[in-house]
């Protein structure tokens, strides 16, 4: 006969029931794999367009400027023999606006294709989905070749800022 410790040990043995736990597992996983969201995250560099900024850096002749105001896109730029010229689109009239401020950009790019900067500065009512949409003309340009979408970089350094209210004008 067994000494009673052991058969009391014997009856007092605690076991783990993972039974239930592992059956949540097998159904939890699958589900968290199949509705899970897999996006790819970009991240787009924008600097302050403030007079801060490197003093031993050399000045881009092109000096590309993009103003956008409630009505009006506002484009100034040096052009030749170093005049600065200024091209006004009306966002309010023109609905091909953003495809206008796109030919103008690649005109710019291909006569100054060392150039890689360009500012943008906006009224503050100015939508989101219109400074993205500033954003991505002035970054790339999209061309199709066959059935193949090339991206060609146009001005990949963007600065972003606030419109200045000039003392002699109230605030729009």
């Amino acid at each position: 006969m067994k000494p009673r410790w052991q058969r009391k040990a014997r009856r007092d043995v605690h076991t783990v029931d993972v039974t239930a736990f592992l059956s949540l597992m097998v159904i939890l996983v699958p589900f968290l794999l199949v509705t899970a969201v897999f996006s790819r995250t970009a991240i787009l560099e924008v600097q302050s367009a403030g007079g801060e900024g490197d003093a031993g850096a050399i000045a881009d002749p092109l000096q590309l400027q993009v103003t956008v105001r409630q009505d009006v896109i506002e484009v100034n730029y040096f052009g030749q023999a170093g005049r600065e010229q200024s091209v006004s689109i009306d966002r309010v009239a023109d609905s091909q606006a953003l495809d206008t401020l796109a030919t103008l950009a690649d005109e710019l790019k291909t006569r100054h294709p060392d150039s890689l900067e360009a500012t943008v500065l906006l009224e503050p009512q100015i939508a989101y989905e219109v400074l993205v949409d500033v954003l991505d003309v002035l970054r790339v340009k999209l061309h199709a070749q066959g059935d193949v979408l090339e991206q060609q970089e146009l001005f990949p350094l963007i600065a972003l800022g606030p419109v200045a209210v000039n003392a002699g004008q109230g605030a729009p």
